[in-house]
């Protein structure tokens, strides 16, 4: 079995449609031994999501994304799991509303660049 395409276990749901930063951080959870889902249609990310899972990372530039949805679908099923949300460090509305809906960890796209392999270390531990 695949990295991407095996059952989560100490896993984590990554949403966003970016496929170059996501085979970055694909790569940095295989050698953790995580088990990284993606998925580019918030629609289709709760099919993913186990309660074993650990992280939920969100890109709030994700088209169609209900940001309160996810944190409330996230919580039920996975009430352990840290949900960290990111994106563009100009768009301070988003980013606000994102602690709203009640992220655990809001960050820049550059911030989540910096932090994402101590975030899947932590998921991993």
């Amino acid at each position: 079995m695949s990295n991407v395409e095996s059952p989560l276990s100490k896993g984590v749901v990554f949403l966003t449609n970016d496929l170059m930063f996501s085979s970055q951080v694909m790569g940095a959870a295989a050698k953790l031994g995580l088990k990284l889902h993606l998925a580019a249609i918030s629609a289709d990310w709760a099919a993913k999501l186990t309660n074993d899972c650990r992280l939920v990372l969100v890109d709030l530039t994700l088209p169609g994304l209900d940001l309160p949805a996810v944190v409330a679908a996230a919580r039920a099923t996975a009430p352990t799991a840290q949900i960290v949300a990111f994106g563009p460090h100009v768009d301070e509305q988003t980013l606000a509303a994102a602690e709203t809906a009640g992220a655990h960890l809001v960050l820049s796209r550059g911030q989540f660049h910096r932090a994402y392999a101590q975030l899947l270390a932590s998921a991993a531990g």
